[in-house]
C-alpha cells in the first residue's frame, strides 16, 4: 500500500490488547496487531540458520507455542520498555516502511493522567531516536468523544487493562470527576478462566491467556437478567487452536463479562461496578451540566463490544439514577424569537443615455437601450435596490415599561432581554387580580427539573468500538486547524509545557 503525501500525519494508538496504525484522513487502521512480543523457549541448536532474537504482533501470535509471550503494556502502563522499543521499530520500518521519518507527523494516542516524566520520555523517542517532524499526543478519551462529532458527552472508555468514566465540556476534561476503575477485558479474561476450571477445562499452554481471550472474543455476551438462563443449549461447543474442540456450559458465555458489572465475582469488595462509577462522576459535576453529559454517552473500547452491553447498562443505569434526585433542565433554545426577511425593493431612477463600462473602461451610448457593452460584454445597467424601512411604522405599536432588574425605562418590552442589563425579562403587562381569588387560589410548585431521568438517556455508539479512539485521531489530524497543535523537536526543546496544549483552543 502506497504512503499518502509527505505532511500526512501518522496515527499510532497503542492499546494493552492491540496496536493499531494508519494515517490521517483514512476511514479505518491500515494494521492491527496483538500489543506482545516474543522470544524463543528454547535455544536454537541448529547452525547456519538465524533465527530472530525477538517477534512482534501477529508473528507471535502465529508461533505462539514455542515463543516466550509478554505483554509490554498491562493495566495502562509500560511495563516493558524493550518490548515497546521494537513495537515502534515494527510499525515504522516492518509496516509502514517510511524511509524518512522527518517528512511525517505523528499523532500519538496516550492513555489519560500519563506520567509527565513517561510522556515526555515517549516524545523524546519520536524525536531524537526516529527522527520524526513533529508531534502531538492525546488522551484517548477525547480522540473518543470527537470520532462520533461530539465536543461535550461521558465517555465510557474501556479496554484490555482500565475503564474510564470521562465527562468532557466543549473539549475540556473535568479531571476532579474522572473514574479509574481497574475493571476491564483482563478481568473478564480471568473470570472466565475461573469459570471454565470450574467446570473441568483447563488450557495448559504457555499462550492460554491469548486462547482465553480468543474465546471471549467470539463468542461472550451479555444478557438482561443474569439470574434467568437464556433458552439454548445446554453445552456449547468452542473451538481450540489445534483443530479441538471443548464443551463448555451456555452459561458460562453471559457469565464471565458480568464481572464488569459485579466486581464482587472477583473478590473486588473496594471497586465500583460502571454503573456506579457513572453516579460517582456526576455528583463531582455541577447539576446544570449533568442532562448534556447523559444524553450524549459514548461508548468506546473493544471491551464493550459484547452483544447486548448497550441494554444491560441502560437497564443497570435506570435503577441507579434516581439517586441524584431531580436533574435540571437543559437551557431552552431561543425559539420563541421571530426573524422576519428583510424586504428588497426596486428604486426607479432616471434612465443614464451614455455611461463609461465598469469592467473594460468602455465609453458606451446608451440612448438605443443598450444593456451590455459591446466590447467585453459586461453588463451595463445594474438594478439598485432599497431595504424597506418599516421600524418607524412599527415604533408605535411597541410597549413601554421598566426591567423588573435594574428598572430601566424599555421601550419594546416584547423583548426576552433587557438592553441595559441583559437579564431575561419577563411581559410587563399587569393584569389585575382580585384579592379573593388570590387567596383561594392554592400554591402550586412548579419545577425546572425533569424527574424521570431515564426518558434522557441517549447514547453514541462507534461502528467499530476497537477502532473508535484511532478514528477519532484521523479524523482531527485531517483538519489543517488542528494541525497548528503539532510541536516540532526545537520547540519541545523550548518550551516542554506546548506539548500539554488543550484542545480547546481551536473549538
Amino acid at each position: 500500500m502506497a504512503l499518502p503525501l509527505p505532511g500526512t500525519p501518522v496515527v499510532i494508538d497503542i492499546g494493552s490488547a492491540y496496536v493499531k496504525i494508519g494515517f490521517s484522513g483514512e476511514p479505518g487502521p491500515r494494521f492491527v496487531f496483538p500489543c506482545i512480543t516474543g522470544t524463543e523457549k528454547y535455544k536454537s541448536v541448529m547452525v547456519d540458520v538465524s533465527a530472530r532474537s525477538i517477534y512482534v504482533g501477529n508473528d507471535v501470535s502465529r508461533m505462539r507455542g514455542v515463543l516466550k509471550i509478554k505483554h509490554p503494556i498491562n493495566r495502562g502502563e509500560i511495563m516493558d520498555w524493550d518490548s515497546y522499543y521494537e513495537i515502534l521499530n515494527y510499525i515504522f520500518y516492518s509496516l509502514l516502511r517510511i524511509d524518512n521519518l522527518s517528512n511525517y507527523p505523528v499523532f500519538y494516542c496516550e492513555s489519560p493522567f500519563m506520567h509527565k516524566e513517561t510522556k515526555e520520555y515517549i516524545a523524546r523517542v519520536f524525536f531524537e531516536t526516529h527522527r520524526v517532524r513533529s508531534l502531538i499526543m492525546m488522551p484517548t478519551p477525547l480522540l473518543s468523544l470527537f470520532s462520533v462529532g461530539l465536543t461535550t458527552g461521558l465517555v465510557i472508555e474501556s479496554g484490555d487493562g482500565l475503564t474510564w468514566i470521562v465527562p468532557i465540556i466543549n473539549g475540556t476534561i473535568v479531571q476532579h470527576a474522572v473514574q479509574k476503575l481497574p475493571l476491564a477485558g483482563i478481568d473478564v479474561n480471568q473470570n472466565l478462566k475461573g469459570l471454565l476450571m470450574r467446570e473441568g477445562v483447563s488450557i495448559s499452554s504457555s499462550a492460554a491467556d491469548e486462547i482465553i481471550q480468543e474465546v471471549k472474543e467470539k463468542n461472550c455476551y451479555f444478557v438482561l437478567d443474569p439470574n434467568i438462563s437464556p433458552k439454548t443449549g445446554d453445552m456449547f461447543n468452542v473451538p481450540m487452536p489445534d483443530g479441538s474442540t471443548i464443551k463448555v456450559p451456555t452459561y458460562i458465555l453471559y457469565q464471565a463479562p458480568e464481572v464488569l458489572f459485579n466486581p464482587g465475582m472477583l473478590g473486588y469488595s473496594n471497586i465500583m461496578n460502571i454503573p456506579q462509577a457513572v453516579l460517582a462522576s456526576l455528583r463531582n459535576i455541577d447539576s446544570l451540566y449533568w442532562y448534556d453529559l447523559l444524553s450524549h454517552i459514548v461508548f468506546s473500547g473493544g471491551n464493550l463490544s459484547y452483544s447486548g452491553f448497550q441494554e444491560r447498562f441502560e437497564s443497570e443505569l435506570d435503577l441507579l439514577i434516581g439517586e441524584l434526585g431531580s436533574i435540571p433542565k437543559p437551557v431552552t433554545p431561543l425559539s420563541a424569537v421571530k426573524s422576519e426577511l428583510i424586504k428588497l425593493q426596486a428604486v426607479e431612477i432616471s434612465k443614464k443615455k451614455q455611461d463609461t463600462c465598469p469592467q473594460c473602461g468602455t465609453f458606451v451610448d446608451l440612448s438605443n437601450g443598450k444593456s451590455i457593452c459591446p466590447s467585453c460584454g459586461g453588463v451595463l445597467v445594474l438594478p439598485e435596490i432599497k431595504i424597506k424601512d418599516d421600524n418607524k411604522s412599527k415604533q408605535d405599536q411597541l410597549k413601554t415599561g421598566k426591567c423588573p432588574h435594574c428598572k430601566k425605562d424599555i421601550i419594546d418590552t416584547d423583548s426576552l432581554f433587557c438592553p441595559y442589563c441583559g437579564k431575561a425579562i419577563e411581559s410587563i403587562d399587569t393584569v389585575e387580580v382580585p384579592k379573593d381569588m388570590i387567596e383561594k387560589t392554592p400554591a402550586r410548585e412548579f419545577s425546572d427539573t425533569i424527574e424521570t431521568a431515564s426518558k434522557i438517556l441517549k447514547f453514541f455508539v462507534p461502528d467499530n468500538l476497537q477502532y473508535a479512539i484511532f478514528n477519532g485521531a484521523a479524523i482531527l489530524g485531517s483538519l489543517p486547524s488542528f494541525q497548528q497543535l503539532f510541536i516540532t523537536h526545537d520547540q519541545f526543546q523550548t518550551n516542554r509545557e506546548l506539548l500539554y496544549r488543550d484542545i480547546s483552543e481551536i473549538l
